[in-house]
Formats: C-alpha cells, sequence, structure tokens
C-alpha cells in the first residue's frame, strides 16, 4: 500500500529515481547522495549524522566531490556532498548553493540557478515536475572515477541506515 508523505525524503522508500536526477530542495542543508559512484574524490573521515524530513537520523559516510558534465560539454563538478548509504535520491541544498555564491529563486513555475553579480549568468533553469518538485538532470562525469576506490562498483541495495543514538 503505497501512501502520501509529507517530505522528499521519506519517498525514498516508495519509488526509485535516475541516478542523474538531483532534487532541488529548500529543507535539506546540505547536497547528499546515495550513489558512491558519483563520487571523484571521498573524506571518509567526515562521519556526522544529518536529520532526515521524517526526523530519522542517519550516518554520514564520508564528504566529496562529483564531477558532472554541462550540456555545453564542460566538465565542473558539485563540492561538499555528503555520501549518505541507501539514499535514493540525490539532494541540492538550495541554502548550500547560495552560500557558495549562486542566486536561486521560483519564477514561473520554474526554479532557476544563476551566478551572482556581475556575471549573472544562467547555470539552470528546472522545471516544477507534476508532483511539485524541482527534478535536475546532472549528466555524470565518470572519468577518473578511482580516488574514492569503490568506482564502478554497483549501488548499495540497502535502505538509509538510521544512527542509533544511545
Amino acid at each position: 500500500m503505497l501512501m502520501e508523505l509529507p517530505s522528499l525524503i521519506e519517498c525514498n522508500v516508495v519509488q526509485e529515481i535516475p541516478h542523474g536526477i538531483w532534487y532541488l530542495d529548500s529543507r535539506c542543508n546540505n547536497h547528499m547522495t546515495g550513489n558512491l559512484n558519483l563520487f571523484s574524490f571521498l573524506d571518509n573521515s567526515v562521519e556526522t549524522d544529518v536529520a532526515l524530513g521524517n526526523n530519522i537520523q542517519v550516518i554520514v559516510l564520508g564528504k566529496g566531490t562529483v564531477d558532472f558534465v554541462t550540456k555545453h560539454g564542460e566538465s565542473k563538478y558539485i563540492p561538499e556532498v555528503y555520501h549518505v548509504e541507501g539514499l535514493k535520491h540525490n539532494l541540492l541544498s538550495i541554502g548550500q548553493l547560495i552560500q557558495k555564491g549562486y542566486r536561486v529563486y521560483i519564477e514561473d513555475d520554474n526554479c532557476v540557478i544563476k551566478d551572482k553579480h556581475p556575471r549573472n549568468r544562467l547555470i539552470a533553469k528546472v522545471p516544477m515536475s507534476r508532483n511539485r518538485l524541482f527534478p535536475l538532470r546532472v549528466v555524470p562525469d565518470m572519468k577518473g572515477k578511482t580516488n574514492t576506490g569503490a568506482a564502478f562498483k554497483e549501488e548499495s541495495k540497502e535502505t538509509v541506515k538510521p544512527l542509533n543514538k544511545k
């Protein structure tokens, strides 16, 4: 039985999402993915925990960099992405984008990401989906994925692991 869930993270249990989709999320404090294969660099010494939208605490297994290719063929990267094993959605934190110097706003059913002044260059214009989410399709740059030591391994099939607080 499927039921409507109140937050983006909670619906992880219900559906599979393609790895190239990153959801722009205003409630997410940090960029996060469960797909270890996307990282070009991962610092496994970074261990912390985060609370998901349903208030479940999960363990962060590292923080790193995800490389991607723009529609113009340029190699770019997303820094400071948390690895949360089992997370089925890739999440881009709107707050983190703003802190990194981007302008993010909603206009005419689109989430718009631009460089800050003086360039004001359009980075992405993401149309709202039927279920009122903003899915950004990102093409992963899979060249040189050897820094994590886990490149090209099959993604974990496990669900998000809750943090056991004592």
